[in-house]
């Protein structure tokens, strides 16, 4: 224990930790909240893969495994396309890596371990009953065990992350509007992450309300006690996933994605599904050619324009043209432009 005085000297500022750089501490509960059908588990998959294989798309990242709760989605198969389209679109050469340590509990599957943040222990498989010597896999032993110590078994199994998708379905005979819950699976995912010796980090995903612009669904104890709060929000071009509360200078930034439609194979048939592919921040000059764009201007009046604008940055015209085109490369990759449009094309 230190004295006030103490207290009131200590110049050292506590080092700030990350498991996905200036977006989710370690060893936090960090909550992210949207509308239905902002992908929030697109976003949830794009984290599970930066974190395992160690991505910098999001910020730089901790590696290791994720544990992720699919609670929500009770349609296996969909799921497991996401996945796949992710891997296939933005991760090749991680297939191994991602199939192995990202690891996927369904709510409809008998065998996962069971999830209810609002109960004083965990359940969680620990063995398979064996006759002959051969494990049953298909009748799993449940053992009820302390957050604590969850949190101490995941770190010995390398679990970096947990993802809950979603809260509401993790709260068996309560809502989302019950504070004396709320405040329980506060105190239990904090548990869970102590066990750990705050090695892991718990993200929370969650609903906004009907009302967009009033929040998150639920108790406003959710709001006010946990340090980082994540939103998805829709814009013009896209989406963005802003740092609707955070303990950093990043506070109100946020990070422009959009979503593609792809196909992927699961099991003999093509599937259509949706990824997430997160587009790079934009700076002065891009933010000016997108809005140039947005105008209606055609490419070579955007050009001349945004010359005139950043003339000194440059020593001549020739020299500011291969800067333009490869920021017009690009935006066109990440969706914010699209060729085509208004006469655009991709030369100058």
């Amino acid at each position: 224990m230190k004295s006030l005085n103490d207290l009131l000297t200590n110049k050292e500022e506590k080092e700030e930790r990350w498991i996905v750089e200036n977006l989710i501490g370690m060893g936090e509960l960090a909550i992210l909240y949207a509308s239905h059908g902002h992908h929030k588990t697109g976003i949830a998959i794009k984290l599970s893969c930066e974190v395992i294989t160690g991505g910098v798309e999001l910020g730089a990242t901790q590696t290791g495994a994720v544990m992720y709760y699919c609670l929500d989605n009770t349609n296996e198969t969909e799921m497991l396309c996401r996945v796949k389209a992710m891997i296939e679109n933005a991760y090749p050469n991680h297939t191994e890596d991602i199939g192995q340590e990202l690891l996927i509990a369904f709510r409809n599957d008998t065998n996962s371990n069971k999830l209810n943040l609002t109960k004083d222990y965990h359940s969680r498989e620990t063995d398979y009953p064996q006759s002959s010597g051969v494990p049953d896999y298909n009748s799993p032993i449940h053992t009820d065990t302390s957050w604590i110590e969850a949190g101490s078994w995941d770190r010995e199994d390398g679990v970096r992350l947990i993802i809950i998708d979603t809260l509401s379905k993790a709260m068996s005979g309560a809502g989302v509007n019950d504070d004396a819950a709320v405040r329980k699976i506060i105190d239990n995912c904090q548990d869970w992450i102590k066990g750990s010796g705050n090695y892991l980090s718990i993200l929370l995903i969650h609903h906004s309300g009907k009302d967009v612009r009033k929040g998150m669904m639920g108790s406003q104890i959710l709001a006010n006690d946990l340090p980082t709060v994540l939103k998805i929000r829709k814009k013009k071009d896209g989406y963005e996933l802003v740092r609707e509360k955070h303990r950093s200078k990043y506070k109100g930034k946020s990070i422009p994605f959009k979503h593609r439609e792809v196909l992927t194979e699961y099991k003999g048939k093509n599937h259509e599904t949706v990824y997430v592919d997160i587009g790079k921040g934009l700076d002065a000059l891009d933010s000016k050619i997108v809005s140039l764009f947005d105008t209606g201007l055609p490419k070579k009046e955007i050009i001349d324009n945004t010359h005139l604008l950043y003339i000194d940055n440059t020593p001549t015209r020739k020299s500011f043209d291969v800067v333009f085109n490869r920021r017009w490369k690009r935006l066109m990759d990440t969706g914010f432009i699209q060729e085509g449009q208004q006469g655009n094309k991709s030369e100058v």
